[in-house]
Parts: C-alpha cells; sequence; structure tokens
C-alpha cells in the first residue's frame, strides 16, 4: 500500500474514532409502569388518613381486595375500623371533606367528628334485588354508614332521623344527596326495607342513587 494509500487508510479511521466518540449515548430504558395501589397509598396519607396496609387476597368464590387497607379514623373518627380497598378509603375522604362536613356546618354550626359504620368488607351476594351477583362489599368497595356525631356530642342516626324535617332529618338528606357525586351506587332508607338504618355506598360498575 502506498503512502497516499495508508494515509486514507488512517484518515478513515480516525473519522470513525471520531464519530463514535460523538455520538449520542443510548437512550435511558422507559420508566417502569406506576404502581396504582402505591399512588392511592400516597393518596390516602396526603388526606392525613390513619390505616393499616394489608396483603391483597382473592378467593375462588370471587371475594378479596386489591390495595386492601383497615382505615382507623379519616377526616373524622370512626366508631370500629373497616377492612376496604384504597380506592373506597380514597373516596370516603373525599366525601366527608366536601359533603359531610360542609352540612353540618351548615345545617348545625358545628363539625362531624364522628363517622358510625357497621362495615366494609364481607364476601357474599347482593341481599335482595339482584341476589345473584356479587355485593360490592365482597370487594372492599362499599360501605354502610349508620350516623355522624357532632363535636356538641349530639348523634344523628339513620334509623331515627331520617324520616322528618327538621335539621337532623335535612342533614342527612343532604349527606344522601351529595354522596350520589362520589359513589356509584347511593341506597338509603327509601331504597328498600334492607336500608332502613344505614346509608349503603358503593363504587360497584352500577349505576343507583337513591337519596
Amino acid at each position: 500500500m502506498g503512502r497516499s494509500g495508508f494515509g486514507r487508510v488512517l484518515a478513515a479511521a480516525l473519522a470513525g474514532l471520531l464519530a463514535a466518540c460523538t455520538a449520542a449515548p443510548p437512550a435511558p430504558p422507559p420508566p417502569p409502569p406506576p404502581d396504582p395501589a402505591a399512588a392511592c397509598l400516597l393518596g390516602l396519607d396526603q388526606r392525613h388518613l390513619v390505616y393499616d396496609r394489608l396483603k391483597d387476597w382473592h378467593t375462588p368464590e370471587g371475594c378479596g381486595i386489591e390495595a386492601a387497607v383497615r382505615v382507623k379514623r379519616s377526616a373524622f373518627e370512626w366508631n370500629r375500623p373497616a377492612l376496604m380497598s384504597c380506592l373506597l378509603a380514597t373516596r370516603l375522604a373525599d366525601f366527608e371533606t366536601a359533603v359531610v362536613q360542609p352540612a353540618a356546618e351548615r345545617l348545625f354550626g358545628h363539625h362531624v367528628r364522628k363517622m358510625t359504620n357497621v362495615g366494609s368488607y364481607d364476601c357474599r351476594n347482593i341481599r335482595g334485588t339482584h341476589a345473584e351477583r356479587m355485593s360490592e362489599h365482597a370487594r372492599g368497595l362499599a360501605i354502610d354508614l349508620t350516623g355522624f356525631e357532632l363535636d356538641d356530642g349530639s348523634a344523628v342516626s339513620v334509623r331515627r332521623d331520617w324520616h322528618g324535617n327538621g335539621p337532623k332529618s335535612q342533614f342527612l338528606h343532604q349527606v344522601a344527596k351529595g354522596a350520589c357525586q362520589y359513589f356509584s351506587v347511593v341506597i338509603t332508607p327509601n331504597g328498600n326495607a334492607l336500608h332502613q338504618d344505614h346509608f349503603h355506598l358503593d363504587l360497584g360498575p352500577h349505576k343507583y342513587c337513591r337519596d
């Protein structure tokens, strides 16, 4: 190879080396997809709920909970902890802040300090109409509320105060109506005989609001 040929080869090699040195680095791998459960739990922390994170589970019957939590208190004290999905806990906290507390302030001039419930998770079918369907309680996506306690010690009971014209009845009706903005299904004592003492709230696929 002549000197000029060798020079051309050397120049080509140097050009290739320089090109390799100046080439853009490879693109970083895409970030992992977000974890819905982690994002939901972060939302609970931001809303200052007190809860225990539990292991998710599923049963052969179709029961079980995704992003399972046991809520001890939310915006209010609770009369008892309730086992439910993180999604339901989030929706309850928003409902309490946006609907329940403002209604109490308007009608009573007091704050709600406690919310009473008779449970959330229950591995069973719907009772009454559509008994062939699995209840949203079986997925931790439903809760039954029986009443509220105000910061002056007075109590508001679904069983005792739903029917009537006084401020307690007005409060319960306003709360039930507002619940329809946050839950798929809202069943009150107007719904059927099975709900004479509580509100049923759930996040299932079906829509029904009977305030």
